[in-house]
């Protein structure tokens, strides 16, 4: 049985530039936890740039669950800071804004920052000597490839080194934040905001709340899931920047989320559950792919799975929102803002510097950290902590400093 619901808040919602401040806290927690999912990445049974020997089961499983929902969850904070972006834009520069935004440090990163992770893994055969500067060139053999929208640029099949890496993420932001422009701009509409208030008024029943999990289910069940993208479809990130666009339209979708968070966590243990069980059932035969097949098994476990990790979503959101009205007590109001404030901003700019840079700094270090003789468990620890701490130094000393480094990251000119 489900538990009794939170009952509404009918408080006043938080300030704007308050509810922007938590936005920009939960956007920095999700992108440095990527750092110790990707270094797990080095000791799961899956693929990846480094490996530790030996690898671990259970890491596996830790990465499966935490994939349903990380790179959803900031597809979600992302479309809500499309909302806040057009609060003070014309589509037009909103438009220009993307481009410097994103497709800049898009383009920079894939030049300079994704080239050593592959180089990277090259070197972890014993029998292979190429220096950087030989294989860099390779690296850049590519091609055409549009069938791949939006990843319109593709490795050479001769020479199948070149990737996006981590930035497939940037890539995807990019291309859906300018195709969803239309859907945004009706929304913005007399006819619209109608829409919006429609289903704001029936944001009380939790099956509305599930019910939208059901385009992931579709678009996974059949497209297929996608390894390098975090097992979702492409096009699932597209439905999530747009919940993240409606979910700040209206503060009665907030407390939508607040007020079902427990229920969203039950279902959310519930249904990942079962993705396990499915999971487990289609990887008895070594002919199956449960993310690209279409067998029954294969088909229930991509529906539930994009189910469970808006759920997961949805749990995640309506506890961090509830925690952010509870950290705004009237008696602490003054000097907790000010501090939180001063931190909100120093990680507002830095998010997307930080998640351009952290993979390649987690895979250089790991290379040389899983070959140490010490336990799994250390070589993590010793991972985790060098990798922020070399992201950070990088980011204050050599990237936010100067004007054409701030350029190239995709952040703001330096204040007067």
């Amino acid at each position: 049985m489900l538990p009794q619901e939170d009952s509404v808040d009918v408080t006043p919602p938080p300030t704007k530039p308050a509810r922007r401040r938590d936005l920009d806290l939960m956007r920095m927690f999700v992108v440095v936890g990527l750092v110790f999912f990707h270094t797990a990445r080095s000791f799961d049974t899956g693929g990846f740039y480094v490996k530790n020997d030996p690898t671990s089961e259970l890491v596996s499983i830790a990465i499966a669950f935490a994939a349903m929902w990380g790179m959803p969850l900031l597809f979600v904070i992302s479309g809500t800071g499309i909302w806040y972006s057009l609060r003070s834009r014309t589509m037009k520069a909103f438009s220009w804004e993307r481009v410097r935004r994103l497709l800049v440090p898009l383009v920079f990163g894939v030049l300079v920052i994704v080239p050593p992770q592959i180089w990277t893994r090259l070197r972890g055969d014993p029998r292979y000597d190429e220096s950087y500067w030989e294989f860099l060139p390779r690296f850049f053999d590519v091609e055409f490839t549009p069938g791949g929208f939006p990843f319109v640029v593709g490795s050479d099949p001769a020479a199948g080194l070149f990737e996006w890496a981590h930035l497939w993420f940037v890539v995807l932001l990019f291309a859906f934040s300018m195709l969803l422009l239309p859907v945004i701009w009706y929304l913005r509409t007399p006819a619209g905001l109608q829409a919006i208030e429609r289903l704001a008024e029936r944001t009380d029943h939790l099956w509305i709340i599930v019910a939208a999990g059901l385009p992931f289910a579709v678009l996974d069940a059949s497209l297929g899931g996608e390894e390098g993208l975090a097992g979702w479809s492409r096009y699932s990130y597209a439905v999530f920047i747009l919940y993240g666009y409606l979910l700040a339209t209206d503060r009665r979708f907030g407390q939508a989320l607040r007020r079902h968070r427990r229920s969203a966590l039950i279902l959310g243990i519930v249904t990942f559950a079962a993705v396990g069980v499915l999971f487990t059932l289609g990887s008895e035969s070594e002919d199956v792919n449960t993310l690209l097949d279409y067998d029954v098994v294969s088909l229930g476990m991509r529906a539930v799975r994009g189910v469970s990790g808006w759920l997961w979503v949805v749990t995640i959101m309506g506890f961090a929102s509830g925690a952010g009205k509870q950290s705004r007590a009237p008696t602490e109001v003054k000097r907790e803002l000010s501090l939180v404030d001063r931190v909100s901003a120093y990680t507002s700019e830095a998010v997307l510097p930080f998640y351009v840079l952290h993979q390649t700094v987690i895979v250089l270090l790991a290379f040389y950290v899983v070959q140490w003789p010490v336990s799994a468990t250390l070589k993590y620890l010793i991972i985790c902590v060098i990798s922020l701490v070399v992201i950070l130094g990088i980011y204050d000393v050599a990237v936010r400093r100067t004007r054409p480094t701030r350029f190239l990251f995709g952040m703001k000119p330096p204040r007067a």
